[in-house]
C-alpha cells in the first residue's frame, strides 16, 4: 500500500503544478523603439533688402547759369594792391581812390580858377566834394575827424561865410589871404572874397594853429 500512495501523492503535485502552471503565464516583454516627434523646420526669417537711397534729380541750373561769372585769377602772394595812375591829384587825402582822384583832376580841367585839394594828416579823412563846371564854376570839399572836428573849403563863385574880427594874415595853399574868427566859434580864411576867382577854408572843433597849418597845406591840382 505504501507505493500506491506515494504514486497518488505524485499525481496530486504533478496536478497541482501544472495547476500553478496555467494559473500565472509567462509574461511577454515587447521593446518597442519611440519614433522621435518630428521638429517643426523653422520658419525662415526674411530680411528685407535694403531700399536703394533715392538720388536727388540734378538741378537744371541752366537758366541760372545764362550770365557766366568770372572770377579773376587770384592775386599772388605779396603782390602790391593795385593804386591809381599816379597823376596831379595823387597828393590829395582820398586821391589814393581812383574815383577821387578822376574827380579833382576834371574838375581842375573844367573850371576858369586854379583848383586846391586838402592834404591833411590823420586821423583827418576826405567826407567828399562837389564842383559846378561853367563860365563861373564852383567847387566845394570837406574833410572830417571821428572827433567832430570839421574842415571844409570853396573855390570859385560862392557867398562866404559870415566872420568876426580879423586875425591877420594866412594863407591858403600858396594865395595869401585874411584869417577871422567865425561867428559861432572856429575860424574863417578868405581870398578875394566877391570874385569869381575867391576862396574859402572855414574850420571847427580845432586850435588856431592847427587851421592855419591846414590852410598852408592846401595842394594846388594841375591842369592837364
Amino acid at each position: 500500500m505504501r507505493a500506491p500512495a506515494i504514486l497518488a501523492a505524485a499525481s496530486v503535485l504533478l496536478l497541482a503544478v501544472t495547476a500553478c502552471s496555467s494559473a500565472a503565464p509567462t509574461p511577454i516583454v515587447i521593446y518597442t523603439t519611440a519614433t522621435p516627434v518630428p521638429t517643426s523646420a523653422p520658419t525662415p526669417v526674411v530680411t528685407p533688402t535694403p531700399a536703394p537711397t533715392p538720388t536727388a534729380a540734378p538741378t537744371d541750373t541752366s537758366a541760372a547759369s545764362a550770365t557766366p561769372v568770372v572770377t579773376p585769377p587770384p592775386t599772388p602772394p605779396g603782390s602790391p594792391t593795385p593804386s591809381p595812375t599816379p597823376g596831379p591829384a595823387a597828393g590829395c587825402t582820398g586821391g589814393n581812390k581812383q574815383a577821387n582822384a578822376d574827380f579833382w583832376v576834371a574838375t581842375a580841367n573844367h573850371v576858369p580858377f586854379a583848383v586846391y585839394c586838402g592834404v591833411v594828416p590823420s586821423p583827418w579823412y576826405f567826407n567828399g566834394a562837389s564842383s559846378a563846371y561853367g563860365a563861373t564854376g564852383k567847387v566845394t570839399s570837406e574833410y572830417k575827424t571821428s572827433g567832430g572836428a570839421d574842415f571844409a573849403i570853396s573855390e570859385g563863385t560862392f557867398t562866404a561865410s559870415t566872420h568876426g574880427a580879423s586875425l591877420g594874415s594866412a594863407n591858403f595853399g600858396d594865395q595869401s589871404g585874411t584869417l577871422y574868427t567865425g561867428t559861432s566859434g572856429g575860424f574863417v580864411l578868405l581870398v578875394a572874397p566877391g570874385t569869381n576867382h575867391a576862396y574859402q577854408a572855414v574850420g571847427s572843433g580845432m586850435t588856431q594853429a592847427v587851421f592855419v597849418n591846414m590852410s598852408a597845406a592846401l595842394m594846388k591840382v594841375a591842369k592837364s
